[in-house]
């Protein structure tokens, strides 16, 4: 591969066969070297290849301040996380979670510690995600020789719980804070504490989770349940019902979203399994 720029000794800027432009890491791949030089492929342990010159851009600039060992566990825990999350995580996780860890680092070694206000919230909302920042805490911890506190956990959790999300979705920080107060309408209005390990409790997290995002983004729900199916389950699960209300109204009166009929069925079906266990 050709140099195009050199951003330090372990970090270029080439292109790839199809021509477009990419950024290749390997140990001491441009050392003594200079632009328009060629650097063996058998050289290259890594190459990101990102979704738009902006963020590529934004991602050279970062690399150009920083050591690239962070960038090496910055990676290791983006396959972690993809591999136990089964799926690709956008392309700015490479440049959000990088930055974050630097930062992250650099304040624990000066005795600056930031205390995360959604900790609780992001340990039983995302379970997954929680675990992957506790895997990456602990590379850190190892790599840098350093000791974060658990809100590191949350933080990078964070990060990568954006990265699920496309541009038109919502903030995880407004979705976290929605399903916090929908899941208070319910523990109020049925007088209950919940089983946080329950199956039921899971599945009505994840449905919250995307009614939230539904929420924000204006959607509505797309099936389309029979009215005699939806007068039949509001009678059998009167009290979950009425919460279901509750939430509807919240929702609609405080982020002008109306909770359509379908929706308020599913809500209801979940709140009755959670409140019966």
């Amino acid at each position: 591969m050709i140099i195009k720029k050199i951003l330090n000794n372990n970090v270029i800027v080439t292109e790839n066969d199809a021509g477009r432009e990419i950024i290749a890491m390997g140990r001491g791949i441009a050392f003594n070297k200079k632009r328009g030089e060629q650097v063996p492929q058998a050289e290259i342990e890594r190459i990101y290849v990102l979704s738009n010159k902006n963020m590529m851009e934004k991602f050279k600039q970062l690399l150009l301040s920083l050591s690239t060992d962070y960038l090496q566990v910055s990676s290791e825990i983006i396959d972690y996380a993809e591999k136990i999350l089964d799926g690709k995580l956008n392309d700015s996780i490479y440049i959000s979670l990088t930055d974050h860890i630097h930062m992250a680092v650099h304040r624990i070694r000066n005795g600056i510690v930031i205390k995360n206000m959604v900790l609780t919230e992001v340990k039983n909302f995302y379970e997954k995600e929680f675990q992957i920042g506790r895997y990456a805490v602990n590379l850190i911890n190892e790599r840098f020789e350093v000791q974060m506190p658990d809100d590191e956990i949350g933080f990078i959790a964070l990060h990568l719980i954006d990265a699920q999300m496309s541009d038109n979705q919502p903030n995880v920080n407004k979705m976290i804070h929605l399903m916090q107060e929908l899941i208070n309408v319910v523990r109020m209005a049925c007088q209950i504490e919940f089983d946080r390990e329950s199956l039921q409790y899971y599945r009505f997290i994840t449905h919250l989770k995307f009614f939230a995002k539904r929420v924000f983004s204006g959607e509505q729900s797309t099936n389309e349940v029979e009215d005699e199916m939806q007068l039949m389950i509001k009678k059998k699960y009167a009290k979950a019902s009425d919460c279901a209300n509750k939430i509807a109204a919240l929702v609609e009166k405080k982020y002008n979203y109306k909770v359509s009929a379908d929706e308020k069925f599913y809500l209801t079906i979940h709140i009755a399994k959670v409140i019966s266990k």
